[in-house]
């Protein structure tokens, strides 16, 4: 009787197991980072932790691949700012991460407001001569206060009809080669041009090495044959002056351009978007061209603007933009007047 009793227990515990299976544990997986704001340049990696450990391999998904794209949890800026919510999933456990990309501010690195009675040389340099400048250009550069000074806190780039040297007519030329080059940064001057036929001033940049494999940046440049209207332009050795097929972008929303002060800049920002350099021209701090990289493929032929470049500054007369000079404009003081010049980075 009694082992009839122990079977009838067995055989209930059995019946009572059968109905109330034990379950698996469930699957989690989580992130070393929920939330979390990365600058354009940066890849960020995301580390997971699953539990219980499993074999499966995690699918990771980017909300918005415009904004960043995901492969095996390293995370890509595809732009300078936005959101983009990144996913990992194994088996059904799922785990998220909210990542903003955003610059961060811009910092002042180096400025001359032109005070004092001479020009600083420990960062800048007076060029001088009369060879053309590459441009059959008319003038002859010097040194001198008639046609270089500081006033009132304001550098003056006189152009002047006389006789000097093997020319007819004298400017100035200022560089800061080899004084102070930078790269990438926010670069602005404000600049007063002078007006009258046959004027070229010139507000510019060169990298190092021989031109035009080296690049050129003219951040802002006016003839006095189009007073309405300053240009932006690049040079590489794919593209320049001298192949005629350089980028260049007229900016005539200025009613006043001539006489006047105005703010001429670019933004020069590496990795702004899918990986590519680009620059932004502005005048008066609002965007006026915009250049980006042809690829992410580095090829200083196409791009060689992400290496230090230096600063140039002159008043050229006639050459191959300037065109014929007016005499009659040196009835009055033609002057091209900058009142500083900036440069910010990002820290």
């Amino acid at each position: 009787m009694k082992s009839h009793y122990h079977l009838i227990i067995v055989l209930l515990l059995l019946l009572v197991s059968s109905c109330n299976p034990i379950e698996p544990e469930k699957t989690t997986i989580t992130l070393n980072h929920q939330e979390v704001t990365i600058k354009p340049s940066d890849v960020l990696v995301l580390e997971y932790i699953i539990s219980p450990a499993t074999t499966e391999n995690v699918v990771w998904t980017s909300s918005d691949n415009t904004v960043a794209k995901v492969e095996a949890g390293m995370v890509y800026p595809q732009k300078a700012s936005g959101t983009a919510i990144i996913t990992a999933t194994v088996a059904n456990a799922s785990a998220q991460c909210t990542v903003t990309i955003a610059q961060t501010d811009y910092q002042l690195v180096w400025e001359d407001e032109f005070l004092g009675s001479t020009l600083n040389t420990n960062d800048w340099v007076i060029e001088t001569g009369g060879n053309g400048w590459g441009n059959y250009e008319l003038q002859y550069y010097t040194d001198r206060s008639s046609n270089l000074r500081l006033e009132d806190g304001v550098l003056i780039i006189q152009a002047l009809k006389e006789d000097y040297s093997t020319r007819n007519y004298t400017s100035a030329r200022i560089t800061t080669k080899n004084k102070k080059a930078f790269k990438y940064g926010k670069i602005e001057a404000k600049i007063s041009l002078p007006s009258g036929q046959g004027t070229w001033p010139a507000y510019w940049m060169l990298g190092y090495g021989n031109w035009p494999y080296c690049g050129e940046i003219d951040i802002m440049e006016h003839t006095g044959a189009n007073p309405s209207s300053v240009s932006h332009a690049l040079h590489t050795s794919k593209k320049n002056g001298n192949k005629g097929n350089q980028w260049n972008s007229t900016y005539s929303k200025l009613s006043n351009i001539e006489n006047n002060y105005h703010v001429y800049g670019i933004e020069w920002e590496e990795n702004i978007l899918v990986g590519r350099d680009a620059i932004k021209f502005t005048v008066d701090g609002e965007q006026s061209a915009l250049v980006y990289e042809e690829s992410t493929t580095a090829d200083k032929s196409s791009w060689p603007f992400n290496s230090e470049f230096y600063i140039i500054i002159n008043l050229a007369l006639g050459g191959r933009m300037g065109g014929d000079i007016d005499d009659n404009i040196f009835n009055n003081d033609v002057l091209m007047k900058i009142d500083w010049i900036k440069v910010y980075q990002r820290p």
